[in-house]
């Protein structure tokens, strides 16, 4: 987990990324981070199952159709939401992957 935590540095991703990252570390959820699928990157990986999406682009949509066609779980945050409401991110997060 060490190894994607500096993934998740300063300059490398954002301050919503890390704060997530840091949820998922304080509650000993493995993960991975910055995990090519289908030729995209996507912000995380849970137990080859979860996917994390941070911030909303337009040119997500087509990826995240693909990753729910093909049986991922998909959530999508927004920075200003995971900055606004971290306690209840964190909750839902420990709730969904469990």
């Amino acid at each position: 987990m060490r190894y994607q935590l500096l993934k998740l540095q300063k300059g490398k991703s954002t301050k919503a990324e890390r704060i997530i990252g840091e949820m998922l570390k304080r509650n000993r959820i493995k993960f991975k981070t910055k995990v090519a699928l289908f030729g995209r990157e996507i912000d995380f990986l849970i137990k080859d199952k979860f996917v994390i999406e941070v911030g909303n682009h337009p040119q997500n949509s087509e990826k995240n159709k693909k990753l729910l066609e093909t049986g991922y779980q998909l959530k999508q945050f927004t920075n200003k939401g995971i900055y606004e409401r971290k306690n209840k991110i964190e909750q839902f997060l420990l709730n969904w992957i469990k």
